[in-house]
C-alpha cells in the first residue's frame, strides 16, 4: 500500500482561486485525476506520490 495526496483547486468566474490538500488515501494504485466545471467554478482534484508534491502544487496554484 502506498499514501496518495489530493490536491483540490477552484477557479472561480471571477478570477479566484483556492488550492488545498483535501484528501489522504492507502492505495495499491494512484486514483485518478478528475476534473469538474460548475457554472461558477472549474474544480480540479489531483492526486500526488508525496505529501512534498502536493505542498509545491499547492503553492504554486496560489500564486496564480
Amino acid at each position: 500500500m502506498k499514501t496518495y495526496y489530493c490536491v483540490t483547486n477552484t477557479y472561480d468566474d471571477k478570477g479566484r482561486v483556492t488550492s488545498a490538500i483535501t484528501n489522504i488515501v492507502e492505495a495499491e494504485k494512484k486514483p485518478e485525476s478528475t476534473f469538474t466545471c460548475t457554472d461558477k467554478k472549474d474544480i480540479y482534484n489531483d492526486w500526488f506520490d508525496s505529501q512534498k508534491e502536493a505542498e509545491a502544487f499547492v503553492e504554486e496554484a496560489k500564486r496564480l
